[in-house]
């Protein structure tokens, strides 16, 4: 049969039949008597609702609704309550303009007109409000005002739609937490308040058959609610592909090798797509990563509603859902499927020396109010203070409790000596990995940053005196009179992006440097933790991860890059000579065999593992002995001590015994031999130095009497 694309408003949940009077008179009957008015004021409003009421300042802050006919007036009022309980924002200036603009319409259409406000769809609506418009003034709205009518009737009419849609919520073709608590959430979801929206999907058993998939995802907690969102993004793909061919139901296709040859197809038309949002990628192939979570989604979602078939089909009323065989179980073959891109290497990741600084030294523009030139932001500066502090995932920081701190179980308060120690534990919101640790010890310094952002808070919100304890450390500046939303990300890479472009920020390239991918404050912290010897699994249970494996990533990041850095410096011995040894290989052999007996301040010891060495301290004398200019600062300090020593015990003999140390002197004779030595390692280093930029190694000055000892034994032999 054919699957001729349906109108996605038109599957909307209350556009058709939507008003229902009985629901109406519930829903009234739940407003307070004090809000159950016709003309809104704060005048007339109950004092804990009174702050919901937004103007602009010398302006009159009255709602009047009475110009409306039943029950659009009921309506309107109980959305304004609604709204206003919730912790939002009713803008009468604009609500006032969307209440003359249905009273426009409404006495054109005459017996005609709606009685609901879902008798329309948001779309005739929108319609019949510009022709009133053009009707009275000979043209149409202008987008600013068309724009703040729109939000307004959507904001409504969406209140409307769930209210009176009888369904269970999972069925309703948008899923809203904020507007319907039954849908499961967890506590803390970083993106529980962004709406998902099945009318994207346009072939009804295909949108039914997701939406029992997610829903039982949620119930059970196998599904998260940005997995839902990204599920739906790959049925929205798989809906546009469908729509053009002649898929009988559920099951796609009659025969196991027709559904083959279709999902090649649809391979196929993933692999085709290009980016069409704006940005460097745009117009471009989707990312490997892209293309396997479209294809995964996909196909993770038919495999369980083949193993739950029967279950699918009495839920669903589609008989069609029974017909899944195997072939539905793995729909791709393995290979089929573009791997998932690893992450970025976290050397791409780590933020530059001189980059991390700048911005650091820049945070405070980030609170300066505007009319100082700064971003008149402070949570934002807190949140970047405590991202490059903590390392903590961005979500994890903006979910923060209002107290996140915990005592810190010390048997005495800190001393004068520890101010600079950890004082406190922060518990933060571990939403992305289920089990792994929540809390990671924190100093004075945080806990200074945490207390005036509780502090700022107590302020900002001594507008809602009747408003309970905000629920989050950082929270969102609109619509939460109630507390209860956090701090947007999304806007916190704004601000740090305008900070970057402000500050002009830029990489050894040129280019601006991006800040705005917040998680390579994380990657910055973890290589600094590993840099300083922290152990692997100290790091691990600081950045909140299950298994070393993640944490690892960074290990061997950092030791690949030590290892680059080992190679890309020439190794020369003591006499100045180029190493003959190759330099992986001494790479390899320093690592395998690395013991603390063998690590030098100024090289290192070539000794086999099972030789003892039998030179004391005259490494700078011995033919197993290598370094390079790594070690230029500690050679020239070196060298600089060889000398006053000898200069010392010169001094004290002649002041002992009235003459001069002899050159034959054996102490004095050791010294010289270290003292020329030196001096031919260094000028070795620095002349490489001059010539080319790179560093090469030497080896030690014993080698050559070695071998004429050697060759003396042989003769005599």
């Amino acid at each position: 049969m054919s699957t001729a694309r349906p109108d996605p408003l038109a599957t909307r949940a209350g556009v058709a039949d939507g008003y229902r009077p009985e629901a109406l008179r519930a829903l009234w009957e739940a407003v307070p008597a004090g809000m159950r008015l016709t003309c809104f004021s704060p005048d007339s409003v109950p004092g804990q609702y009174r702050g919901g009421l937004g103007e602009k300042r010398g302006r009159r802050t009255e709602l009047d609704l009475s110009a409306l006919p039943e029950p659009i007036r009921t309506e309107l009022a109980w959305c304004v309550f609604r709204i206003i309980d919730q912790g939002g924002m009713v803008d009468v200036g604009h609500m006032r303009m969307l209440v003359r603009r249905l009273s426009e319409v409404i006495s054109h259409l005459g017996p005609e007109a709606p009685v609901s406000l879902t008798g329309f769809s948001e779309r005739d609506w929108e319609q019949q409000m510009a022709r009133a418009t053009q009707r009275r003034v000979g043209a149409l709205p202008a987008p600013g005002t068309a724009s703040d009518l729109r939000q307004q009737l959507r904001r409504c009419y969406r209140l409307l739609s769930l209210a009176y849609d009888p369904r269970p919520w999972w069925q309703r073709e948008v899923w809203d937490t904020t507007l319907d608590a039954r849908i499961p959430q967890r506590i803390h979801e970083p993106r529980g308040r962004l709406a998902c929206y099945f009318d994207r999907i346009g072939i009804g058993w295909l949108r039914r058959g997701l939406q029992w998939y997610c829903k039982v995802g949620l119930e059970t907690g196998a599904l998260s609610w940005g997995t839902v969102k990204l599920r739906i993004d790959a049925f929205v793909v798989f809906d546009v592909f469908l729509t053009d061919r002649e898929a009988p139901g559920p099951w796609l296709a009659d025969e196991p090798t027709a559904l083959r040859v279709l999902m090649l197809e649809f391979l196929g038309h993933v692999r085709c797509l290009r980016v069409g949002q704006p940005g460097r990628t745009h117009g471009q192939p989707l990312s490997q990563s892209r293309v396997s979570a479209l294809l995964g989604g996909v196909e993770q979602c038919y495999a369980f509603l083949h193993d739950h078939r029967e279950a699918a089909a009495a839920a669903l009323a589609e008989p069609g859902w029974l017909r899944l065989g195997p072939q539905h179980a793995v729909l791709f073959r393995r290979g089929e499927k573009p791997p998932r891109s690893r992450h970025r290497t976290v050397e791409r990741e780590v933020i530059d020396t001189d980059a991390f600084a700048q911005i650091m030294a820049g945070t405070g523009l980030l609170g300066a109010p505007r009319t100082e030139g700064g971003l008149g932001d402070e949570q934002a500066m807190r949140i970047l203070m405590l991202l490059a502090r903590t390392g903590r995932r961005v979500s994890e920081i903006c979910l923060l409790d209002h107290d996140p701190l915990l005592p810190l179980n010390r048997p005495s308060a800190p001393t004068a000596d520890e101010a600079d120690g950890f004082v406190a534990r922060l518990r933060y919101q571990q939403t992305k990995i289920e089990g792994a640790p929540d809390t990671i010890l924190v100093d004075h310094e945080i806990v200074a940053i945490i207390r005036a952002q509780q502090e700022w808070v107590r302020r900002a919100r001594t507008d809602h005196p009747t408003a309970g304890a905000p629920k989050y450390l950082f929270v969102a500046a609109r619509n939460n009179r109630n507390g209860d939303r956090p701090y947007s990300d999304r806007w916190l890479r704004e601000q740090i992006g305008e900070l970057a472009r402000r500050l002009d920020i830029r990489d050894p390239t040129g280019a601006l440097v991006d800040f705005q991918r917040t998680h390579r404050f994380r990657h910055t912290k973890a290589t600094t933790l590993l840099n300083a010897g922290v152990p692997l699994h100290v790091v691990q249970r600081y950045l909140g991860h299950v298994t070393p494996a993640m944490t690892m990533t960074y290990a061997q990041t950092l030791q690949s890059t030590a290892e680059r850095e080992f190679l890309r410096y020439r190794k020369i011995t003591a006499e100045a000579r180029e190493l003959e040894i190759d330099p992986q290989d001494l790479y390899d052999m320093l690592e395998l065999d690395r013991r603390t007996d063998r690590i030098l301040p100024n090289g290192w010891c070539l000794l086999p593992p099972r030789q003892s060495c039998l030179k004391g301290n005259a490494c700078l004398t011995c033919d197993k002995f290598a370094t390079d200019a790594t070690f230029l600062p500690e050679l020239h300090t070196q060298m600089a001590r060889t000398e006053q020593l000898i200069d010392q015990r010169r001094a004290a003999f002649h002041a002992r015994t009235g003459q001069q140390l002899s050159e034959d002197n054996i102490w004095l004779g050791g010294r010289r031999q270290e003292h020329d030595a030196l001096g031919r390692i260094i000028v070795t280093l620095e002349q490489i130095r001059l010539a080319d930029g790179t560093i090469q190694a030497i080896r030690g000055a014993g080698i050559a009497a070695r071998i004429d000892a050697i060759t003396a034994d042989q003769d005599n032999s």
